[in-house]
């Protein structure tokens, strides 16, 4: 389950990935370069922190969005692919073992996915339903902050970080409500 979120999260803050350059960051500009966004393709690498882990876990591939799923394909550590679609989320395992995880069964998850889905359409009054947001910076340097809004969610995720500059997401935080911290650097090809 906490993988499952973990995956949703990251791919909630990827969809930002299109983002153009702003003047500003506030909620108006935002929403219309969301809007904007094209699909985008990244490199990642990823940094797993955690209470329980003696060192982190790093992991490393690609991701690829588009307006009907996002797709992250793991080459390191083990080479798997998820896919988020809008009403499920699909695992596929090296050896081609599939794994389904319906949003209807998973209400966190729904949540996240859903939050992906008005990412990627641009529509931020929607996003704000379902997250606190909070912007920060200039189309240099920016910061956006997300919050859970449902109790559901706040029992897994604390809160989202998205950093980026110009119109470039750079990096990911993801911070669970148990102490673990997931980094995500992306670079595009």
């Amino acid at each position: 389950m906490k993988a499952l979120l973990r995956i949703c999260m990251v791919c909630v803050c990827v969809s930002f990935a299109g983002i153009a350059s702003a003047q500003a960051i506030t909620a108006t500009a935002l929403q219309h370069l969301l809007q904007g966004a094209p699909q985008r393709d990244a490199r990642f690498t990823e940094t797993r922190e955690s209470p329980w882990l003696q060192a982190p876990v790093e992991a490393s591939g690609t991701m690829t969005s588009t307006a009907a799923a996002l797709e992250k394909r793991v080459e390191h550590p083990r080479r798997e692919t998820w896919r988020i679609m809008p009403d499920r989320m699909e695992l596929v395992a090296a050896d081609g073992a599939r794994k389904e995880f319906r949003f209807d069964q998973v209400p966190a998850i729904a949540a996240l996915a859903n939050a992906t889905r008005h990412v990627m359409a641009g529509d931020l009054q929607a996003l704000q339903k379902d997250f606190r947001v909070t912007l920060n910076g200039d189309e240099r340097e920016w910061t956006v902050q997300l919050k859970p809004r449902d109790p559901e969610v706040t029992r897994y995720l604390k809160q989202l970080e998205l950093q980026g500059s110009r119109g470039r997401l750079q990096v990911i935080i993801i911070e669970e409500s148990r102490g673990d911290r997931t980094t995500t650097r992306l670079a595009y090809e």
